[in-house]
């Protein structure tokens, strides 16, 4: 961009970082303005940047208003002063070199033991640094040579000046260099400090400039937090809860994903919940570069007006000596704002290390040694115990917390003074070096004296030789190993304050570091140790710590002492701990003063979260600040009624005085103190205390139906451009109608009468105003759908009569009826209806009163019908048209009257919800025919015509008001609102379709007309014939052929000389219409789009209309009712127009009631007895609704997961003890019979976390309880099982033994068969072979079998033998298709030619049949079959269970 130049210079000079402007038009040339003109435009770019966001985005629109700029012209006139940016800038240096020095070194003696270097000008001094980079000659700046030898004469002593020397630097150093004495106190030199200003980190360019000073060890660190405060404004938006001190170890340390996945979460989420401060040393490497990639993954802003802050603070506390690049940070005394610093990765050893870029402050201690890590370390202890002391002892007052990663033997070092100063400690286990040396030391120390046994110190000295013992000399190796493990044991005397967190096991740092603070005491008296703990489990949000460890029920809390904490939870939205709080004898009424509820709206007003309340506040009541009054005034809008209910001082009766509550003197309390408090949740979105608050406060459902009523109104107070709110607050408000419906569902389920009572009351909570009031007047149509609202409805519109809705129809034409027991009339507390009582009922329900009104109003309409069309005199007022106005001002005072008694509480609330736009028209209407009449009257002959045009305009609105009696039908009602939605969309339409319609009327127009004259005609053509022919009234002769008989005229006149010349026939004749082609195509594309498209979007969009206002048209319906109930109910029991009567009546009756006779009382429906019976009741049915509700979100999806969780464990620790027996006794076992454990306690006994999950350490400790536990039943088991597979061996030998008898008896028996059969060997073939199917195959391929000639003898019997051998086989073999062997399926056996089966290798074909075997074999088969079987479903079930015990594991994973 021309004329605008950026510094980017990595390390830029000290210019302040801005836009420089110049007047060029162009190029890079040199500007040419004047010193006055750049002194302007100096101060012009001041003023500019003074601006906030909100101001510098309107300059844009300011620049392109003629006469204005982008400043308006005040700032700049009235701002003679420097900016408020400089004035803070000036203020800042001045503090900083007022209380702030810096240490330079003023003598260079090299170091002895750096002599080792190639040439001089690597010479180190004692110091650390290098000659040039000494004070004075590190100047970026160039010198000459005289300025030179004076610096290096000031610098270098006299005996080293020869050797030494700007013109001997790159030379080799002498061997022998005299000797010259140094000491810091006579070396160092404390100056201004100069170093300071704003960091902006080359490599981060997303991040805000960090913060830095430098200042000397020996600085207060009373200023250093001064500083911090007033001037880097670190307090601000939110003052910490927390500070978090992270130490470790730097170039040797590293972390694996998943600990480096814990430590970022663990640590951002106890900053985050705290507002904590992180402290390390700033540097970018080790645990300081892991502290500063955490909070760079968790980082974010706040935004305070015009000014950012981080959520995150990270400071870095560390050695200005060990900085690399450190020269680029100086200044010449105003600071640097910003310097722009690049950092790096490379870390070299022994050199200084870069910054870490998401440090948001440093702190560079300087100590006047350089590339030296150490320096540091007492300022940053002093500075957290500075942090860490009470406020009453000049601290800060907020807890610190040492957390330690890995770490070498100055961590050790550090932990060791933090818990002299009572700092707790967390150590993560796990890390190595320091941190694993401090948890083994911890877990074998079981006192605070810090003894260990002799083997437990032998063991923890080898851990401190392998973690350092590499580095130290032969010599020192035992003294340092004997100081460290003093160090280390001077620790474990503070064992209480030390938490060991096992980095591989666990995954919540943020409660391991809650623990250490809770467990430390600091010298604080109990009840502070207490109230600081609640604040920080309050901080925490951990409702269930503070429940298990500080509510105790031996610990007394004073009264007013929870005062504090109770309104920071109420704040925070803390709904578990006001909850928790309210059960330690705290009562809502005694805390939740007047004064308390100020200062909770006074404080919450403040919040960023409360600008839509600010903005809401502004736009009903103007005022942004909070007061009683403008609270009243505000609900008022809200919801048209709003009462303080300030608590009266009861009265005593002896003495007559008035008296206060105890403990809270002076104060005003409120009768309804959980109402006050929804009240403020509501208005500030807070929908889970709002809840809670409807919970425990009065009347739930009048209160959740006025919670719905507020978020309603709030909804529609929004602005348009704030649609994201919009939908919140709707959906708090559908969620609070909800439970409104549910809980008059659940009291009408337990009894009818007393949930039509609830929805009738008038509410002392919600200012004497119903339920279905409220609900009304928030359109709450689910509330007033509900089964009890429909019945209190119901009941109101019959008012007392029982008898269907036909049976009063009747009766209102024969009135005699009413002497009869045709009417059924409810007695109403009286034993029997007398007659007067039931005539009274009759007369008075509404919907006598609405049947009434529709016969007498048809017979109106019927009389102006007939008046409009045949009795209306020009001339002459008839009886007719003076009986139909007296019937219309009927209607008016009617009108009026029931306008002023509808049930809203103001007038604006009763013209909002009952005297609609409808109503407006009806009264307009009605009007206009009186002022017909009275202008008919003053002039009849003048203005009879007129009069009767607004007549007709009457009849019009007196037929449409006709659709209003169609409310009372279920099936017409919905359909009103049908018609009213259709044309709003009509109305959209309209204008959607009137463009096309002008675009094809003008275009048509202009081609049919080459030229035509002014008048209003050309309009009428424009609409009119596009409009009709979307109806399908083409007219093609009329709308686009040629007109020929202009043609004709213009032609005659021309003929007989009508036209002087040629020019004038010619305009005459282009001023007739003549047909063009194109307008055919453009009618054809209009008619298209008209036709087709538009019409068809018109019918999609009724058709939506009809199908969302079906589905609600009960709830449509239920709502029309009421309102149509409540006209009819204030109603008189004459209708117009009789009703002039009772409304004289009642006008005199008032003004008597304004005057003289005044009323002395007014009657209440229920007492306060009856309404404390009925708040009962709908508590208890609240109570029995969240019961069921709860149950029903147990039964959920994730209450199912955790049951399956749970289940598994149980599981695992059978398995486990299920491995420990089956794992000798595998082989004796049966699986059939599983040995059973006892179990004394199961795994719902175990602590949860807060999300409902068993803690992992819990479950560990309850496995290794229940090993022990179950020691000796294993060993019983063990044993058990061994004698019982005894019993089995000789049960099996037994078995045998009969076995093998039965089966010798059976080969003695078949033997004496194969005799007989022997014998009886003359037969040709036996009855078996008789029924031998034929064989399927040739005889060439029957198969031979071939004997020993020895068995040729007794070859039948043998064969036979072998034949009933295989069959027994066979069959058992097939028989038994679930063994062990689970073999592939079988099919079935093919037949041999000897009618038996073969075994599964033959060629033969088998029969299943076995019913031509002997009757003994058939029974032996038989028997083996039930043994068979009995085992398969033995080894079935066994296999059965395995199988599930399997799946439920691998399901469960």
């Amino acid at each position: 961009m021309a004329g605008v130049g950026f510094d980017t210079k990595i390390y830029p000079t000290e210019k302040y970082d801005r836009v420089t402007f110049s007047s060029d038009k162009g190029g890079a040339g040199p500007s040419t303005m004047s010193e006055f003109q750049r002194h302007q435009q100096e101060r012009y770019y001041e003023v500019q940047t003074s601006l906030t966001l909100e101001e510098a985005r309107y300059s844009e629109m300011r620049k392109k208003i003629p006469g204005l700029g982008r400043i308006p012209r005040d700032r700049i006139n009235t701002q003679t002063q420097d900016s408020e940016f400089q004035k803070r800038k000036q203020e800042h240096t001045t503090f900083v070199k007022q209380n702030f020095r810096q240490i330079e070194c003023s003598k260079f003696v090299p170091d002895p033991k750096t002599l080792n270097v190639k040439k001089i000008r690597d010479l180190k001094c004692h110091c650390g640094e290098i000659l040039t980079e000494h004070a004075g000659l590190s100047n970026s700046q160039p010198m000459n040579n005289v300025q030179r030898d004076i610096v290096e004469a000031y610098l270098i002593p006299e005996k080293l000046r020869k050797c030494i020397n700007r013109e001997t630097l790159f030379k080799s150093p002498p061997e022998n260099l005299p000797v010259v004495p140094w000491s810091k106190d006579e070396a160092f030199r404390e100056n201004i400090c100069t170093t300071f200003g704003k960091i902006s980190f080359v490599n981060n360019d997303n991040a805000k400039p960090a913060k830095y000073i430098r200042l000397s060890h020996t600085d207060s660190v009373d200023k250093c937090l001064e500083l911090m405060d007033k001037h880097w404004k670190i307090m601000e938006p939110k003052r910490p809860s927390l500070c978090i001190s992270v130490i470790g170890g730097a170039k040797s340390f590293k972390l694996d994903n998943k600990m480096r996945e814990t430590f970022n979460t663990g640590l951002i989420k106890a900053a985050k919940t705290t507002n904590a401060w992180l402290i390390t040393t700033g540097s970018n490497v080790g645990v300081m570069k892991a502290v500063g990639n955490a909070v760079s993954e968790g980082q974010s802003f706040l935004w305070d007006n015009d000014r950012i802050t981080h959520t995150l603070r990270l400071i870095g506390i560390g050695p200005w000596g060990y900085v690399k690049d450190r020269k680029y940070l100086e200044s010449d005394g105003d600071g640097k704002f910003p310097v722009h610093f690049k950092t790096s990765n490379i870390i070299l050893h022994g050199k200084p290390v870069p910054l870490n870029p998401n440090h948001t402050h440093f702190v560079f201690v300087d100590d006047g040694f350089r590339n030296n890590y150490k320096g540091a370390s007492e300022f940053r202890a002093m500075f957290e115990q500075k942090v860490s002391t009470p406020t009453q002892a000049g601290g800060l007052g907020i807890p610190v917390v040492l957390v330690i990663l890995e770490g070498g033997t100055d961590a050790i070092n550090d932990a060791m003074v933090s818990l002299d100063h009572n700092i707790p400690v967390v150590v993560c286990s796990g890390t190595g070096r320091a941190a694993d040396i401090l948890a083994y030391a911890f877990s074998h120390t079981r006192s605070n004296k810090g003894e260990l046994k002799s083997k437990h110190e032998v063991k923890l000295k080898e851990k401190i030789f392998d973690a350092y013992g590499e580095r130290w000399k032969d010599d020192e190796i035992d003294k340092n190993i004997n100081k460290h493990l003093h160090n280390v044991k001077k620790c474990m005397e503070h064992r209480d304050l030390i938490n060991i967190f096992p980095m591989n096991k666990h995954e919540d740092l943020d409660i391991a570091i809650l623990t250490a603070l809770l467990n430390s005491k600091a010298g604080e008296t109990s009840h502070e140790i207490r109230h600081n703990q609640l604040k920080l489990a309050l901080t925490w949000n951990r409702a269930d710590i503070a429940q298990e460890e500080i509510f105790r029920e031996d610990v007394l809390w004073p009264t007013g002492s929870l005062d504090d904490v109770l309104m920071e939870a109420i704040i925070e939205e803390r709904v578990e701990f006001v909850a928790l709080i309210l059960q330690q004898n705290v009562v809502m009424k005694e805390f939740l003063t007047k004064q308390k509820l100020q200062e909770l709206y006074e404080r919450s007003l403040v919040r960023t979260d409360s600008i839509h309340l600010q903005k809401l506040m502004r736009r009903n009541i103007d005022s942004v600040k909070f007061s009683y009054d403008d609270l009243a005034r505000l609900m008022e809008t809200l919801m048209d009624r709003y009462d303080h209910d300030f608590e009266e001082n009861p009265v005593d009766n002896e003495n007559g005085k008035k008296f206060t509550p105890i403990g809270t003197p002076g104060q005003k309390h409120f009768k309804f103190p959980f109402k006050q408090l929804m009240i403020w949740s509501i208005l500030m979105l807070r929908q889970k205390m709002a809840k809670f608050a409807w919970q425990m406060g009065s009347e739930p459902v009048t209160s959740a139906v006025a919670a719905s009523r507020i978020y309603g109104s709030m909804a529609q107070n929004n602005h348009r451009s704030e649609a994201t709110l919009k939908e919140k607050i709707l959906e708090y408000r559908d969620e609070f109608e909800h439970l409104a419906k549910s809980v008059l569902d659940e009291c009408h389920l337990k009894h009818q009468e007393k949930a039509m009572m609830l929805a009738e009351r008038k509410s002392p909570t919600w200012s004497s105003m119903t339920s279905l009031q409220i609900a009304a007047s928030a359109e709450n149509r689910v509330y007033i759908s509900s089964a009890a609202s429909r019945n209190s409805i119901d009941t109101t519109w019959n008012r007392g009569i029982l008898s269907s809705p036909s049976k009063v129809l009747v009766t209102v034409f024969f009135p005699f009826l009413l002497f009869s027991p045709f009417l059924e009339v409810n007695a109403m507390g009286e034993k029997t209806a007398r007659t007067i009582q039931k005539i009274l009922t009759f007369y008075t329900a509404p919907i006598t009163k609405f049947t009434h009104h529709s016969f007498l109003y048809m017979f109106f309409v019927v009389i102006f019908t007939y008046f409009l069309l045949v009795d209306y005199q020009f001339f002459d007022i008839t009886s007719i048209e003076i009986v139909c106005v007296v019937w219309i001002f009927t209607f008016i005072i009617d009108e009026l009257y029931t306008l002023l008694t509808f049930p809203s509480p103001t007038f604006h609330g009763k013209i909002r919800d009952w005297y609609g736009i409808i109503k407006m028209v009806d009264m307009l209407n009605l009007l206009l025919a009186l002022i017909a009449f009275i202008v008919r009257m003053i002039s009849m002959e003048t203005y009879a015509h007129e009069a009767k045009i607004i007549y007709s305009i009457n009849c019009i609105i007196f037929y449409l008001r006709i659709m209003k009696l169609y409310t009372a039908n279920s099936s017409l009602g919905p359909k009103l609102v049908m018609i009213k939605m259709m044309f709003d969309e009509l109305r959209m339409f309209l204008l959607v379709l009137i463009v096309f319609l002008l675009a094809y009327g003008v275009a048509s127009q202009s081609l049919l007309y080459r030229q035509r004259e002014s008048s209003w005609d050309i309009l009428r053509d424009v609409v009119f014939f596009p409009y009709w022919q979307l109806y399908g009234e083409l007219d093609f002769e009329n709308a686009m052929e040629t007109d020929d008989t202009c043609i004709r005229t213009v032609n005659n006149n021309s003929r007989f000389g009508g036209y002087p010349d040629n020019d004038t026939y010619h305009t005459a004749l282009r001023l007739c219409k003549q047909e063009y082609w194109l307008v055919f195509i453009l009618c054809a594309g209009y008619l298209i789009i008209g036709n087709v498209l538009l019409f068809n979007l018109l019918i999609a969009i009724f058709n939506h209309i009809f199908t969302k206002v079906e589905q609600k048209s009960n709830e449509i319906w239920k709502f029309q009712m009421y309102f149509l109930t409540m006209e009819f109910d204030n109603k008189t029991a004459l209708v117009p127009p009789l009703s002039i009567f009772p409304h004289f009546y009642l006008c005199l009756k008032w003004l008597a009631r304004k005057t003289c006779c005044k009323k002395k009382s007014k009657g209440v429906q229920f007492t306060e007895r009856h309404l404390e019976f009925l708040q009962l009741f709908e508590k208890e049915e609240m109570a029995n609704y969240l019961r069921r509700l709860k149950e029903m979100q147990k039964d959920s999806t994730e209450s199912k997961l955790q049951k399956r969780v749970e289940e598994l464990f149980k599981l695992v620790e059978e398995e486990l003890t299920a491995d420990q027996v089956g794992g000798s006794l595998n082989h004796t076992l049966s699986p059939t019979q599983p040995h059973k454990l006892p179990r004394e306690t199961t795994m719902e006994d175990l602590p949860l976390e807060a999300n409902g999950w068993p803690k992992t350490e819990a479950v560990i400790d309850f496995a290794k309880k229940r090993d022990d536990k179950e020691k000796t039943v294993t060993e019983d088991a063990i044993e058990d099982a061994a004698e019982e597979v005894q019993e089995k061996k000789e049960k099996k030998k037994k078995k045998k033994k009969k076995k093998d008898k039965k089966q010798k008896k059976e080969m003695e028996d078949e033997e004496k068969i194969n005799n007989m059969d022997q014998q009886n060997n003359a037969k040709p073939e036996s009855e078996a072979d008789k029924n031998i199917p034929a064989p399927a195959w040739d005889e060439s391929s029957k198969p031979t079998v071939h004997f020993s000639p020895r068995n040729t003898s007794n070859g039948a019997g043998l064969l036979s033998q072998f034949l009933h051998r295989s069959s027994l086989q066979n069959n058992v073999s097939d028989e038994s298709g679930d063994s062990e062997d689970n073999g592939p399926a079988r099919g079935p056996e093919s037949y041999n030619i000897l009618s038996t089966p073969r075994r599964r290798r033959s060629k033969f074909q088998a029969s299943d049949s076995d019913s031509d075997a002997p009757r003994r074999i058939r029974k032996k088969k038989s028997l083996r079959r039930v043994e068979s079987s009995t085992e398969d479903e033995r080894r079935t079930k066994s296999s059965f269970f395995k199988r599930h015990r399997s799946r439920q594991l691998s399901d469960t994973d």
